[in-house]
């Protein structure tokens, strides 16, 4: 009968000969110590209690010396891992902590009109990885596109988020209507005030309303109500005919279509009487 052979490396030989060797002297101690006295005192107590724990110490010192290469490699194994591990699911670990800061602050909520990164569109969605917006036109009407954008939460991170939510109902509405130098368009300037103004005459008061109550929710100064117009030139020596107005978000679209075929026809009719005098 062949008897199997076993060959245990010299490092766990030693230390299980290390950890006999500490424990027939941790007995050996602890022997002598209740030797000295048939009944034990607390002091003797306290002695046996500091024998084990040094005795416990011995062997973990003992073990981590014998050990330590093998421990750093592993501790090395551990570090290169868990970098990897890192670098490899960095985004997704943003996208939990950009949830986190969200859920933490609260900047919107579904439902919301926001902007972030030049996107702009109501919040329908969102969840650990991400939020889908539905996009909102902006610069035409301020309707729906029918597209959805979807955003990963790390963006929360890196940019800012702008609530849009008060201009789900008004909106301060700008425009501009570029023109040749071919009219005076401070001649147009009273007759179109007076179109806007017939325009926005029944919401005004509404308007007026919206306005304070954003202000005092938001604690500043209520913006002026009242149509503007600037008048100045562009880079390309146009003139340049820009109208702000604070209007039902709905509305915004159709109302300046009309201000704009009024300004057509006023600049039209000024473009005609000036060619008419220079005939004459």
């Amino acid at each position: 009968m062949l008897i199997p052979e076993f060959n245990l490396p010299p490092k766990v030989l030693f230390t299980a000969a290390f950890i006999v060797a500490v424990w027939i002297v941790r007995q050996l101690w602890i022997t002598t110590i209740k030797r000295s006295r048939r009944r034990l005192e607390e002091r003797q107590k306290s002695w046996i209690s500091v024998a084990k724990n040094l005795c416990n110490l011995a062997i973990v010192l003992g073990i981590a010396a014998v050990w330590l290469s093998e421990l750093q490699n592993f501790a090395i194994s551990v570090a290169a891992f868990t970098v990897a591990f890192v670098v490899a699911t960095k985004e997704l670990l943003q996208c939990f902590l950009g949830f986190f800061t969200w859920a933490t602050n609260r900047p919107f909520r579904v439902g919301d009109w926001i902007q972030i990164n030049d996107q702009y569109g109501e919040v329908a969605e969102i969840d650990w990885i991400k939020f889908r917006l539905l996009e909102v036109d902006f610069e035409n009407g301020y309707s729906y596109t029918g597209r959805s954008i979807t955003v990963m939460n790390n963006v929360l991170l890196t940019h800012s988020v702008i609530s849009l939510n008060f201009m789900r109902r008004y909106v301060m509405h700008k425009f501009s209507i570029y023109r040749d130098n071919s009219v005076n368009l401070f001649e147009l300037r009273e007759p179109v005030t007076q179109t806007i103004n017939e325009l926005i005459a029944p919401f005004q008061d509404v308007a007026a309303r919206y306005s304070n109550l954003i202000s005092k929710r938001l604690e500043i100064e209520a913006t002026s109500i009242e149509p503007f117009i600037d008048i100045h030139t562009s880079d390309l020596t146009h003139q340049v005919f820009s109208i702000t107005l604070f209007c039902p978000t709905e509305e915004a679209h159709q109302l300046e279509q009309a201000i704009t075929e009024r300004f057509m026809a006023l600049w039209y009719q000024h473009v005609s009487c000036n060619n008419t005098e220079k005939i004459v």
